[in-house]
């Protein structure tokens, strides 16, 4: 399972890329859990009906929804890296208000706003938490 993670994010990020977010969820104490991830990259890579990019997409809303902006913040710089537009992003963040309600989408906005501006800044340095030196 390893080394499906292992292929699956160095085809995203680059060589390399796969090893590093190994050793980021090595930092999972609970074997369960981290078996758990490793699982979910496994889903992730088979994209016969969801490609990578519409899989983050969903991923980033879901977790928007959820209030959990600093995943969903990663899962926008891994668009922004795949090359999806800033505006596609944000234009689903905003149809989260039809679900959510405006002022909860008003907030994931401005923050997936953040997320962007910082991956543009610094481009992969800026998901240094999921690729350990």
């Amino acid at each position: 399972m390893h080394e499906m993670t292992r292929r699956y994010l160095d085809g995203i990020f680059g060589a390399g890329a796969g090893e590093k977010h190994a050793r980021f969820l090595d930092g999972i104490e609970n074997e369960s859990l981290r078996e758990t991830i490793h699982g979910y990259h496994a889903l992730e890579s088979d994209i016969a009906e969801l490609s990578v990019a519409e899989n983050y997409l969903l991923g980033m809303t879901v977790l928007c929804a959820l209030k959990s902006y600093g995943t969903a913040g990663m899962f926008a710089k891994t668009l922004a890296h795949l090359g999806v537009r800033r505006e596609k992003i944000l234009a689903a963040v905003a149809r989260l208000s039809m679900w959510t309600g405006g002022l909860q989408a008003v907030e994931a906005s401005l923050q997936m706003q953040r997320a962007l501006d910082d991956h543009k800044a610094r481009g992969l340095a800026s998901l240094e938490t999921w690729f350990p030196r």
